[in-house]
């Protein structure tokens, strides 16, 4: 949707809108069509996945693959590639995705490289267990 393909259809533009405002969010292909359908403005789900594509691409949109089986979720990075490093940490009971930024993390990750030599992928590591709000239930 950056330069390439020249013109943007009214779909591209309401989609990388929504995936604006829904900056920081995880969202599945499914999320964003059911998000289209209740507005009455409904998007396919190839025309999505085209879309999801073109932008990953051009690197304005991440791609996250959690578990095998599992949809893939993307989050809008916009042209800022530079975010700041976070990690990512899955309720085994909601499903939910949180985003964490922890100098205590960022540490570990230093101290793997130093002294294993093992450069760590922090944007692909999912910590799993129970979130807040799940353990509050």
């Amino acid at each position: 949707m950056g330069s390439r393909g020249g013109y943007r259809t009214r779909q591209q533009e309401e989609l990388l809108a929504f995936l604006r405002a829904s900056r920081g969010e995880h969202l599945t292909a499914a999320d964003i069509r059911d998000h289209f359908s209740g507005c009455d403005r409904p998007i396919g789900t190839t025309t999505i996945y085209r879309q999801l594509e073109r932008l990953v691409e051009d690197g304005s949109v991440r791609r996250y693959l959690l578990e095998t089986g599992d949809s893939a979720c993307y989050e809008y990075v916009g042209a800022d590639q530079l975010n700041a490093p976070h990690f990512h940490c899955k309720c085994e009971r909601c499903g939910r995705l949180l985003h964490v930024s922890c100098e205590e993390l960022s540490a570990l990750e230093a101290h793997l490289l130093s002294h294993h030599g093992f450069a760590w992928n922090s944007g692909k590591t999912v910590f799993y267990g129970v979130c807040g709000e799940c353990r509050n239930a």
